[in-house]
């Protein structure tokens, strides 16, 4: 995500324009649309989601014990079901130009969800 930041960065330093933020609210989960305030909606060719916003899985590895004689190494699987769905309003930056927008997070607009 950070290499992501960096890159619309130094788009918006190249073309003399920094970044704009903007807020929208999600039209559909599959296939992804999100509108804007502006009323314009986007979808996903235009859309560079971060982690908070998608789906993804984790797996490691964990000791525990139930005293010092007793270790068990096991492994874990965990799954973030954390896509977006309709009506869900969301915080974007928008790269110089217009043509591509990163999802930072979920948003809330006067202490409502």
């Amino acid at each position: 995500m950070l290499d992501i930041i960096k890159q619309l960065a130094a788009d918006a330093v190249d073309l003399g324009r920094a970044a704009d933020f903007c807020m929208g609210t999600v039209v559909s989960g599959s296939p992804l649309r999100i509108r804007l305030e502006e009323g314009l909606e986007l979808t996903e060719p235009f859309l560079i989601l971060a982690e908070p916003v998608t789906n993804w899985q984790e797996t490691g590895t964990v000791w525990l014990w139930r005293d010092e004689e007793e270790r068990r190494l096991y492994q874990y699987h965990l799954y973030h079901n954390r896509g977006l769905a309709a009506g869900e309003r969301v915080a974007m930056i928008r790269a110089a130009g217009g043509q591509q927008y990163l999802v930072l997070c979920r948003a809330e607009k006067g202490g409502e969800a």
